[in-house]
């Protein structure tokens, strides 16, 4: 068993004590420290100290819990925790564990605890992949990029599909696809986005997915078909 060192950072000395007492119940996790300041904890990381795991709060005086993970230079991991469902972690850049909202249940935070063992145990512990959260209700679901088949717009939403599951975003896909441009997704139709690396096969009309045939809007054909050619023998 192999054993993590962490660290708890926030300003509401009762929500470390919600956190410690979860991890008391981990015996592989040992609990090192708590902050109820967050530039006290900035300093406390920028020493060197090796902190496998931290549990940090967004909502922070001086620096906020996103400010703390883009300031941090070493390989750390972070789970962030928040009351208000509106800070919700939907970036790329920040490439967290997970992120949990306030009150937070044992059983949640043993899927995050799982999610960040899982990381661990990959054959690359220095970076994270791409990835996002959904909320839905009061769960926040991490999706991993490389998991997408494609993104259907409904409306004010979008329909995120990994095989035979799906969830459901509210987001527009103009928003999506401004995001998910970087990782080789791209339009194809007024309703859909796909990640081209997954693109079996395209008969003109629609393109392939695992079983899936999506159709290709006739203003989004060159742009694919320029995709297709760069990438033909």
């Amino acid at each position: 068993m192999k054993f993590y060192k962490t660290i708890i950072i926030d300003d509401e000395p009762l929500a470390i004590d919600v956190i410690a007492h979860h991890l008391k119940r981990f015996s592989n996790i040992e609990l090192v420290k708590t902050f109820t300041d967050s530039v006290e904890a900035f300093n406390y990381l920028k020493q060197g100290h090796h902190i496998d795991i931290a549990f940090t709060d967004i909502a922070m005086p001086e620096i906020s819990g996103i400010e703390l993970v883009k300031l941090s230079k070493d390989n750390t991991k972070f789970i962030m925790t928040t009351s208000f469902s509106e800070y919700a972690v939907e970036s790329f850049d920040l490439e967290v564990v997970d992120y949990l909202l306030k009150p937070i249940s044992f059983e949640r935070l043993t899927k995050a605890i799982t999610r960040f063992e899982d990381l661990e145990k990959g054959a690359n512990h220095n970076t994270l992949e791409p990835s996002f959260f959904v909320k839905e209700g009061d769960e926040f679901t991490k999706i991993l990029v490389k998991d997408i088949d494609y993104i259907e717009g409904l409306k004010d939403y979008a329909k995120i599909v990994i095989g035979n599951n799906y969830c459901l975003a509210l987001k527009t896909l103009k928003s999506i696809e401004e995001v998910l441009s970087t990782y080789k997704f791209m339009r194809i139709h007024k309703s859909y986005i796909v990640p081209l690396p997954k693109i079996s096969q395209y008969n003109g009309k629609c393109v392939l997915i695992n079983d899936s045939e999506i159709p290709v809007g006739s203003s989004y054909r060159e742009a694919l078909k320029t995709y297709l050619n760069n990438n033909k023998l």
